[in-house]
C-alpha cells in the first residue's frame, strides 16, 4: 500500500525534471540518432548505402540545402529534398516544364541561370564545363532568353548528351540605355557550331532559336545541319530575318522523308516565293502538322500558292497564315482547297484583305449543305465568318 503514493511521487518529480535529464530517462531510438549523425556528416561522408529505404526520406529530410551539387546530386534521389531546395531559391516553379521532376527542375533551372549570367571575360571556361559535367545526367530542356557569350554549341551538345529541348536567344534582357548591335543575334561562328552538333546530335527534338537575326544564309546553314538530322522534329525561327531564300532551303527538309512536325516562321521576310517553295514542299509532305507563317509578306500570289500545295497534303491540321495582305487569289484558293482536304482543323487568316464577298463565299463552303452532302469536316477558322465585319457591318 505504501508503494503506490511513492510511485506517484517519482512520476510527478520526473514530469518536473529538465529536458536533458528528462531525456535521459527517456532516450531517443538508436536509429533516429543514427539518422542525426548521418545527416550531419553528410557533406563530409556523403553516403546512404546500407541504411535501410524506410529511413532514407528521414536522413533527406535532415540534409541541408547548400550541400555541393557533387554530393547531393549523385546520391539523392529524394523528390521532396529536391523540392525544398528549389523552392527555397525560385519563386515560380512550373514542375510541368521540366518532367514533373523537382530533381530535374532543379538542375535546369540551375544551368539556365548560370549560363543566362555567363560572361566569358569574367568566368572561366572550366567553370562551365565543371557545372555541365554536374549536371548532364538531369538536363534534358533548357530555355535560355539570354545568351552574352558566344559558347562553343558543338562543344555544349556534347557535354549535355540527353538534351532534347533547346531555346535560345542570343541578347541581353533589360539592357536599358547600354544597347549595342554586338550584344544581339547568332554570329556565322554560333551558327555553324550548332549546325555542326545537329548533325550528331541524337536525343534533340525541339530546337527554337527566336529573335537571333538570322538571315537566310544562316539558316541555309542550319539546313544543312538539320538535312542529315532525323530526330528534331520541331523548329521554331520566329522573330528573325528569314527571306525567301532561306525557306527554299527549309523547304527541302520538308521531303517525303522529313520527320519535321512543327515549322514556326512568324514575324520574318517571307514573300510570294516562300510562299510557292512551301507549297511545293506540302504536296508531298507526310509530316508536318503545324504551320505558323503569321506576320509574314505572303501576299495573294504567295498565299494562293501556298493553300494550292495544302490540296494534296493529307497531314497539316494548323495554318496560321495571319498578317499577310491575302485577298481575292488566295480566298479563291481556300475554296478549292476546302472541298478536297479532310485534315486541316485550324487555319488563321484573321488581319488580311478578304473583301465582303470572299467573306460569304467561305462561310458557305463550311455550312452544312442539306440539299447536297454536308461539311467536309470541322475546320476552326479564324476569325469565324460569323464575326467577320465589312465596311457596311457584320455579316448577315
Amino acid at each position: 500500500t505504501m508503494s503506490t503514493p511513492h510511485a506517484f511521487k517519482s512520476t510527478k518529480s520526473r514530469l518536473s525534471m529538465p529536458t536533458p535529464l528528462l531525456e535521459a530517462y527517456n532516450p531517443r531510438p538508436l536509429a533516429l540518432l543514427c539518422i542525426d549523425v548521418i545527416a550531419n556528416n553528410f557533406a563530409t561522408r556523403p553516403t546512404l548505402r546500407g541504411i535501410p529505404t524506410r529511413f532514407v526520406p528521414k536522413v533527406t529530410a535532415l540534409l541541408p540545402l547548400d550541400l555541393p551539387l557533387e554530393v547531393a546530386g549523385p546520391l539523392v534521389e529524394d523528390e521532396v529534398y529536391w523540392k525544398r531546395r528549389a523552392t527555397g531559391r525560385w519563386a515560380n516553379c512550373q514542375l510541368s516544364e521540366h518532367g514533373s521532376s523537382w530533381k530535374r527542375l532543379f538542375f535546369e533551372r540551375n544551368l539556365q541561370d548560370f549560363l543566362e549570367g555567363f560572361d566569358v571575360g569574367r568566368q572561366s571556361n572550366e567553370e562551365l564545363a565543371r557545372l555541365l559535367g554536374l549536371s548532364k545526367d538531369f538536363v534534358f530542356s533548357l530555355r535560355l532568353r539570354q545568351l552574352l557569350s558566344h559558347i562553343d554549341l558543338a562543344a555544349f551538345f556534347q557535354n549535355v548528351p540527353t538534351l532534347s529541348n533547346l531555346q535560345l536567344s542570343y541578347g541581353v534582357l533589360q539592357i536599358g540605355m547600354d544597347y549595342e548591335r554586338s550584344f544581339f543575334g547568332m554570329t556565322p561562328q554560333d551558327v555553324t557550331s550548332l549546325a555542326k552538333a545537329l548533325r550528331v546530335t541524337e536525343t534533340l527534338t525541339s530546337l527554337s532559336l527566336p529573335a537571333n537575326q538570322l538571315d537566310d544564309n544562316a539558316v541555309r546553314t542550319l539546313a544543312a545541319g538539320l538535312a542529315t538530322n532525323s530526330t528534331v522534329t520541331c523548329v521554331d525561327l520566329s522573330h528573325n530575318r528569314v527571306a525567301d531564300r532561306g525557306v527554299k532551303a527549309l523547304a527541302k527538309l520538308l521531303g517525303a522523308s522529313s520527320v519535321i512536325v512543327a515549322l514556326d516562321l512568324s514575324d520574318n521576310h517571307v514573300h510570294a516565293d516562300g510562299g510557292k517553295y512551301l507549297g511545293r514542299a506540302l504536296r508531298v509532305n507526310s509530316s508536318l502538322q503545324s504551320l505558323d507563317l503569321r506576320l509574314n509578306r505572303l501576299g495573294d500570289e504567295g498565299g494562293r500558292l501556298l493553300l494550292d500545295g495544302c490540296r494534296s497534303n493529307a497531314s497539316l491540321a494548323r495554318l496560321n497564315m495571319s498578317c499577310n495582305a491575302l485577298e481575292a487569289e488566295a480566298a479563291q484558293a481556300l475554296l478549292a482547297l476546302l472541298p478536297h482536304n479532310a485534315t486541316l482543323t485550324e487555319l488563321d487568316i484573321s488581319a488580311n484583305a478578304l473583301d465582303e464577298a470572299a467573306a460569304r463565299l467561305i462561310r458557305a463552303a463550311l455550312e452544312p449543305n442539306t440539299a447536297c452532302a454536308p461539311a467536309p469536316r470541322a475546320l476552326r477558322l479564324i476569325p469565324h465568318p460569323s464575326r467577320w465585319r465589312t465596311a457596311c457591318g457584320p455579316l448577315d
